[in-house]
């Protein structure tokens, strides 16, 4: 039969096959199939969930893990940072043998988000950090209800591909868990969304495949006898003429006198086209949005208002992220007088940015003339190398416009600075 106009729609919307200029050309059947095909294959819920869930490590892949520990040798010099340099190094640079930080960060993230056990286990080993592939939990509690302030433990660790590299058990103490910093009640209200979704795309895929389903009648003047013979003879004609007929797009059919062929049509107008699917998708694409507090946005590929919903994808997506991270290696590194002391670990997410040095060379000169970064933290920050070897590079400056209100600015420079003169110091 000959074809028709048609165009294939993404479930955002987005025409994939055909455009409004000019259609590609397919059969109904195909469209059918396709149609059927993406609502069989794809569980949209967690399509959604792992598009968001890549925005989040596209994001914090970039951000180095910065960890400071007080110094020995009292304060430390303006600029400086008191850190230890292994550990940034191994954190930041080769966590171990086999991945650099990006990847190690992405496999540590689809742990949190997409594993198994709904959260990620590190192990240090041989001055190296390895995320666990699988391991057996013994939950305190359960072990001994007496004891249950306890901490954990992790046997039969398998790492790197290799089961029960570590046999354990480790206590919690001596591994980093990582979990997203998410409630039970988001992921119910998912699953419960879930599969009402499904019901409905289920029913408006049937629908559209019924209501461009093609239904012929043959319609016969002669008289029905009922032999074994006649029967024969028709489901030959229907096999052969007939079946050939409808499933070819360029066919003819004999008809005898007293025969007529005719289409039959849907006695309902619902199920036309697939844009019902299309919005039953995009509905689910927002429930997962609200749940992961994501601006739908980012789902759609919209780009209007670029800036505020980056801001919004950062604070309530990607930066509680990346404090859960922060939080347990610091609680796993440092002691509790260590942090009282002011040692701490945190994500700088400031990375996630793209910078472009021509755009935030006012801002960035606001920040070095009041105090607020030295001139080489705002070259670290654009991407800069360092520049070694002169200290005020790393000396906090404050510029006359950014004066203490106390100080003043004079026409002489001389006048009102000598105490004994009476004027200010």
């Amino acid at each position: 039969m000959p074809g028709i106009g048609y165009s294939v729609i993404d479930f955002l919307g987005h025409v994939v096959l055909g455009d409004a200029g000019s259609e590609e050309v397919i059969t109904i059947p195909e469209a059918i199939e396709r149609s059927r095909a993406a609502t069989a294959r794809y569980n949209w819920m967690r399509v959604a969930y792992e598009t968001v869930v890549g925005y989040v490590i596209a994001g914090l892949v970039k951000c180095p893990i910065r960890i400071n520990r007080p110094s020995r040798d009292g304060p430390p010099k303006p600029g400086k940072r008191q850190t230890t340099s292994l550990e940034e190094d191994v954190w930041n640079v080769r966590p171990n043998a086999n991945q650099n930080h990006a990847e190690f960060m992405a496999r540590l993230l689809d742990q949190m988000f997409l594993g198994n056990k709904g959260y990620a286990l590190v192990v240090p080993y041989r001055e190296q950090l390895w995320v666990a592939d699988s391991w057996n939990l013994c939950d305190a509690k359960l072990q001994d209800p007496t004891r249950w302030w306890e901490p954990n433990a992790y046997e039969y660790i398998s790492i790197n591909g290799v089961a029960n590299a570590i046999r354990g058990p480790l206590s919690a103490d001596e591994v980093f868990v990582f979990r997203a910093p998410e409630t039970l009640q988001w992921r119910r209200l998912m699953r419960a969304m879930e599969d009402a979704y499904e019901r409905m795309a289920k029913s408006a895929a049937e629908a559209f495949e019924d209501k461009n389903a093609r239904r012929w009648a043959l319609r016969m003047d002669a008289q029905w006898t009922g032999t074994e013979r006649q029967q024969q003879e028709i489901n030959a004609y229907l096999n052969g003429y007939v079946s050939d007929f409808v499933t070819g797009d360029d066919a003819v059919i004999p008809l005898w006198q007293g025969m007529q062929f005719d289409r039959m049509k849907a006695d309902y107008s619902g199920g036309e086209s697939t844009l019902d699917v299309v919005q039953i998708r995009a509905e689910a694409f927002r429930t997962v949005a609200n749940c992961m507090r994501v601006p739908v946005s980012f789902l759609e590929g919209n780009v209007n208002n670029y800036e505020t919903v980056l801001e919004t994808m950062l604070t309530f997506a990607i930066d509680p992220v990346a404090k859960a991270i922060a939080d347990e290696i610091a609680a796993k590194s440092f002691t509790q007088m260590e942090r009282r002391h002011g040692s701490f670990a945190r994500l700088d997410t400031t990375r996630i940015r793209h910078v472009d040095l021509f755009a935030v060379a006012d801002k960035a000169e606001k920040l070095v003339g009041s105090m607020i970064d030295s001139p080489n933290e705002i070259r670290e920050f654009t991407g800069q190398d360092r520049v070694e070897g002169k200290p005020e590079m790393d000396e906090y400056q404050m510029t006359k416009n950014h004066e203490r209100a106390q100080g003043g600015e004079n026409n002489d420079d001389s006048e009102g600075t000598d105490a004994a003169a009476g004027g200010a110091e």
